[in-house]
């Protein structure tokens, strides 16, 4: 994640419908990217912070269970193609996108203290994230 200063965010929730805590989730996130300087931009296209949850929220059983993925996708250029055109003084055109950062927690927890649990994994996978972009960026901490 060297020189990436901005991204823009997309925020999934699969499996629970409550449009109040998926407000929730976004504003802590962006309350805890901006306390590290970590800026987020909506009218960026790339690259883009993204935030999965899978939840399957069981009220008959008193277990549910979730997956929290959060990563970073960006275009890029594959190291062939690059010294490929750069023998032959080309310019690149053709760009993939792809994943260059990705954490997850899968976790289980009862049913009446899924969205608390789910909250605290979330801040766990958001300080892996600004940890990894300081090491990345390490001029940013100042």
């Amino acid at each position: 994640m060297g020189g990436m200063g901005e991204f823009t965010m997309d925020i999934s929730v699969n499996g629970l419908e409550d449009p109040v805590w998926e407000d929730k989730v976004r504003q802590v996130t962006l309350l805890f990217l901006d306390q590290y300087k970590v800026k987020i931009n909506t009218k960026r296209f790339s690259p883009v912070l993204q935030i999965r949850f899978d939840i399957l929220d069981s009220r008959v059983n008193p277990v549910s269970a979730y997956n929290i993925e959060i990563s970073v996708m960006d275009f890029y250029v594959p190291h062939n193609e690059y010294t490929e055109n750069f023998q032959k003084k080309e310019m690149v055109k053709s760009f993939k996108s792809g994943k260059i950062y990705e954490r997850q927690i899968l976790g289980q927890v009862s049913s009446d203290m899924l969205r608390e649990d789910m909250e605290k994994k979330l801040m766990l996978l958001l300080d892996g994230f600004v940890d990894q972009w300081f090491r990345d960026n390490p001029i940013r901490q100042f």
